[in-house]
């Protein structure tokens, strides 16, 4: 007997969504990352490294470095069965580098795909890095970054949630978006002082993952995790 069309097409998206290797795309970033930089561990605490949830319902693993022009370069792998499953990485520059910062994501939820790539800092920083990559991110229907996330925000990054099935080009997207980046990176001047990062820091502190992994994991490690990733 045949599912209803609406029940069939769920089907579809969830085994597609299933069949998404995201541990091995977290790795082809970090390999990505290598071949471009010449990346060096930072110290991170134990249980930030890995934590696991209770009941061996997932774990949280993250990785911190340093490399020249990058004060930190940080990227955590998110398990969470069966909601979520996908990667965060976010770039800050060295001090004394004028460029904005890189932030993304991608998630697996149940039936669909959350990609998120985008430079935050003051508009002359931001704009016209992204902007080669518009066809292929109308390609997936990117929007508008979230609403809190506006004032710091390029205004051409990707942010979009499409079928598991667009998986391949969603990875992308995003990748071509953090090559973009590396690019801009690499050429940005340098001058004493650098560029203001705590807009950026305290943006993603009150509105990122700290408030839902504090109900997993308890508000100290939710801080220490949020501080690790974007301060």
């Amino acid at each position: 007997m045949r599912l209803p069309p609406a029940l069939e097409h769920l089907v579809a998206e969830m085994s597609a969504r299933y069949g998404v290797d995201v541990g091995g795309m977290a790795s082809g970033v970090r390999a990505r990352l290598e071949t471009r930089l010449p990346l060096r561990p930072l110290p991170i605490d134990a249980d930030l490294d890995e934590r696991r949830v209770r009941f061996g319902l997932g774990s949280v693993r993250t990785a911190a470095f340093e490399a020249p022009r990058l004060r930190k370069l940080v990227i955590s792998e998110v398990r969470l069965f069966p909601a979520l499953e996908g990667f965060a990485l976010t770039l800050l520059p060295a001090r004394d580098v004028v460029a904005p910062v890189f932030a993304a994501d991608f998630m697996l939820l149940p039936a669909a795909l959350a990609v998120d790539a985008d430079l935050y800092g003051a508009p002359h920083l931001t704009r016209g890095v992204l902007r080669p990559l518009a066809a292929s991110f109308d390609g997936l229907g990117s929007g508008r970054a979230a609403p809190w996330a506006l004032a710091l925000a390029s205004g051409e990054g990707l942010h979009a949630q499409v079928s598991p099935r667009l998986v391949g080009e969603a990875y992308g997207a995003l990748t071509a978006a953090l090559g973009a980046y590396l690019d801009h990176l690499a050429g940005a001047r340098e001058t004493p002082g650098g560029e203001e990062q705590a807009n950026f820091f305290r943006l993603m502190h009150q509105h990122g993952p700290r408030r839902r992994m504090r109900l997993l994991f308890g508000d100290d490690w939710a801080e220490r995790y949020s501080r690790l990733m974007f301060e």
